[in-house]
C-alpha cells in the first residue's frame, strides 16, 4: 500500500509520516515449501456438470480426467449397471474427457501436485491415480462440482477449486479453467510456522489435552500425534490463528516472526510519540484482503490512525494486543473481511475477550481492542478519537523477546504499573492460557500422576516427602493434570496473578504423612493412598485374610519376600 497518500496536515499526521518512514526492522528469513504441478486435472461431479466444465478447460495445457458421480446424460456401454466393474473408462462420449471414471463413494486428500483420490467399492479401496496410470499416482489439480465438497476445510488446499451447484455456469467454469491453467509448473511459498515440540502441551503419556491450534486452523493442516502435533506445511497457508491460539508459543508464526512484528510496532509508536503524535489508534490489516480496503480509505484516515500491515490478521494475538497498548497506542483495531475463516474469527474474538478481561480488571476501558469491518473503518475515519475510549499511559520501553508468554508478561507488568486499580488478580475466560489449579485434598492420594504428565513444570513432587507443589507462572491451563488424575481431584481456574513473586513462587497444594513398611520401615506410599487402596479391596476375595491385608502395608520388596515365605519358597522346577 502506498503510505505516501496518508494525509499529514496536523501534528499527528506529520508525526505519523515520520514514524512510518523511520522504522527499520530486518525481516528474519524462513524456509521454503515447494509444489510441482504438471496440469493433471480431475473434474468431479455429475455427468452434466463435468461435461459443461470440461468444455471450458484449456485442453492444450491441462490433461483432463473425470470422476462422474452419477449417470446423468451419459450413455456409456461400460457405465455402472451394465457390468460389475467398480470403475469404468469411457471413450465414447465427446463431451467428457477420454479418461472418465464412475463412482459415488470417494475421498479426496492432498494439495497442489499431490492429490490422492480413493474410491470405496465392493469392499475394496481403489487408488484412482494408479488406475488412471499416472506415474506418480497423484492428480495435480481438482475441480470439484459435486453436491458437497470433498475437502471440507474452511480454506481449501492450493490446487483445489470447489464450485457450488448454484454457481455452476459457463462463466464460473471459464474462471475456474483460467485459474487452473495458471497452476502448472513449480511454485514456492514460505514456511509460515515454526514448531517446538518441547513446549507443546497437546498431550502426554497418551492423554490428549490442548487442541487449540487444531481447532483454530482453517486449512486442516494440523493433526494429532497424541503426545504432540504434526503440521502439513503444504496445507498450511499462513492464517496464523494456530500461533495466536497456542498457550505456550510451541507453534509460532514465522513469516514474519512475532519478534519482528512487535519490534515494528515498538519503533513506529516510539517515533510517533517522540515526533509529537498523540492518541494513536493502530489498525491492523492483512496484505491480501485488507490492503485494498485501506487503499480505498487512505486519504480519509484521521491522522492519529496508524495503519499496520501484517501477513494475516489471524496472527495478531494476545501478545500483540497487549504490547501495542503497552507501547503507547490508545486503542487497536483489527480490520476483517467476509472472507475471514470462521475458526480464525472465533480465535480472534476469544483472544480479545481475554485482553478485555485483563484491561477491565486494571481499570482501563475494555473496548480498546476490537474487530472492525469496512463500514466501521469508515466510522473511525470520520470521528476518530472523539468516540473512542483511549488508553492514556506512558509508553513501555522493553524490547520484544519473541517469546510469547514473556512478551505478554512484560506488557502486563507495564500496564499494571500504570493502572488506576492495580488489582492482585484478573478473572479470565475459560479458554485463557493463564491460571491456577485447585486440588481436593480429601480425595487426592498424592499419586503424582499429575506431575508425570505436566508438560510445563507447573506441578512438582516433594521427592521423599509426599507433597504436591504448584507454580502458577508455568501453568498454561492445558488440563492434562486434570485428565490424568484418577480421583478427579484437580480443577482449573483461569485467572492472571499480577504479583510476579507470588506467581513464580512454589506453593503447596497437598501433603500427607508417608506410610512406612511394617517390615523394614521404608516409606513407600502415603497414608491417604494406602487407606484408599485398603478401602477399595476390602470386599475382594483375595484380601479377606489378615496376611493378605498385611501385605498391603509392606513395600514391594518385603511383599514379595512374604509371599514366597508363606508359600514355601520358589516352586521346584518340573523336568
Amino acid at each position: 500500500m502506498n503510505l505516501s497518500s496518508l494525509p499529514a496536515a496536523s501534528d499527528n499526521g506529520i508525526a505519523r509520516a515520520q514514524a512510518l518512514e523511520s522504522v527499520s526492522v530486518e525481516t528474519t528469513a524462513t524456509s521454503i515449501v515447494g509444489y510441482s504441478s504438471a496440469g493433471r486435472l480431475l473434474i468431479i461431479g455429475s455427468g452434466s456438470a463435468v461435461s459443461s466444465a470440461y468444455s471450458c478447460m484449456n485442453k492444450e495445457s491441462l490433461r483432463c480426467f473425470a470422476l462422474v458421480t452419477d449417470e446423468s446424460g451419459i450413455h456409456s456401454s461400460e457405465a455402472p449397471g451394465s457390468n460389475e466393474k467398480p470403475l469404468s473408462n469411457s471413450d465414447n462420449h465427446n463431451a467428457l474427457p477420454h479418461e472418465t471414471y464412475f463412482a459415488s463413494d470417494y475421498s479426496v486428500a492432498g494439495h497442489l501436485g499431490e492429490f490422492n483420490i480413493t474410491i470405496e467399492t465392493n469392499d475394496k479401496t481403489i487408488d484412482l491415480g494408479k488406475t488412471a496410470a499416472i506415474e506418480s499416482g497423484k492428480f495435480d489439480l481438482v475441480l470439484d462440482l459435486a453436491e458437497s465438497q470433498a475437502i471440507a476445510a474452511q480454506i481449501p488446499p492450493p490446487g483445489y477449486i470447489y464450485v457450488v451447484p448454484s454457481a455452476q455456469n459457463h462463466e464460473s467454469f471459464q474462471e475456474a479453467g483460467a485459474q487452473l491453467s495458471e497452476l502448472i509448473g513449480n511454485f514456492e511459498k514460505p514456511k509460515f510456522y515454526a514448531y517446538n515440540p518441547d513446549i507443546c502441551v497437546h498431550g502426554e503419556s497418551g492423554i490428549i489435552a490442548c487442541t487449540r491450534c487444531i481447532d483454530a486452523c482453517p486449512t486442516d493442516a494440523i493433526s494429532s500425534l497424541t503426545d504432540s502435533i504434526e503440521v502439513d506445511s503444504h496445507l498450511c497457508q499462513g492464517g496464523g490463528s494456530c500461533a495466536t491460539a497456542c498457550p505456550t508459543g510451541a507453534i509460532a508464526y514465522a513469516y514474519p516472526p512475532a519478534k519482528n512484528s512487535l519490534e515494528i510496532l515498538r519503533q513506529t509508536l516510539d517515533h510517533y510519540r517522540k515526533a509529537g503524535g498523540k492518541d494513536a489508534i493502530v489498525v491492523f490489516y492483512d496484505r491480501e484482503t485488507g490492503a485494498p480496503i485501506m487503499e480505498n480509505h487512505i486519504t480519509a484516515l484521521q491522522e492519529n490512525i496508524i495503519p499496520m500491515e501484517v501477513e494475516e490478521v489471524g496472527s495478531v494475538g494476545l501478545d500483540m494486543y497487549l504490547c501495542v497498548l503497552g507501547y503507547g497506542a490508545g486503542a487497536a483495531k483489527i480490520l476483517t473481511t467476509s472472507s475471514l475463516a470462521a475458526s480464525v474469527r472465533r480465535e480472534l474474538t476469544d483472544q480479545i475477550a481475554i485482553a478485555a478481561s485483563l484491561l477491565k480488571s486494571m481499570g482501563y476501558p475494555d473496548d480498546g481492542i476490537s474487530l472492525i469491518n469496512e463500514s466501521q473503518l469508515e466510522d473511525i475515519t470520520e470521528d476518530s478519537g472523539k468516540s473512542e475510549h483511549l488508553l492514556e499511559i506512558d509508553s513501555a520501553t522493553f524490547a520484544p523477546s519473541g517469546i510469547k508468554r514473556t512478551d505478554i508478561r512484560l506488557a502486563l507488568e507495564h500496564l499494571h504499573s500504570k493502572s488506576p486499580l492495580k488489582p492482585q488478580t484478573a478473572i479470565l475466560p475459560e479458554h485463557s492460557p493463564f491460571g491456577q489449579i485447585e486440588v481436593d485434598r480429601g480425595t487426592c492420594t498424592l499419586c503424582m500422576g499429575c506431575v508425570s504428565v505436566c508438560p510445563a513444570s507447573a506441578l512438582e513432587a516433594g521427592g521423599d516427602t509426599p507433597k504436591l507443589s504448584f507454580i502458577e507462572n508455568n501453568c498454561v491451563q492445558c488440563g492434562l493434570c486434570s485428565s490424568a488424575c484418577p480421583e478427579g481431584s484437580i480443577s482449573l481456574e483461569a485467572r492472571y496473578l499480577f504479583n510476579t513473586d507470588s506467581r513464580m513462587r512454589s506453593r503447596m497444594m497437598n501433603e500427607d504423612a508417608p506410610f512406612h513398611c511394617i517390615r523394614c520401615g521404608k516409606p513407600f506410599a502415603t497414608q491417604a493412598m494406602l487407606g484408599k487402596m485398603k478401602d477399595k479391596l476390602k470386599n475382594h476375595h483375595m484380601f479377606q485374610s489378615s496376611d493378605a491385608i498385611a501385605r498391603l502395608e509392606m513395600c514391594e520388596d518385603c511383599r514379595v519376600k512374604d509371599m514366597f515365605a508363606s508359600e514355601g519358597g520358589f516352586p521346584k522346577s518340573r523336568l
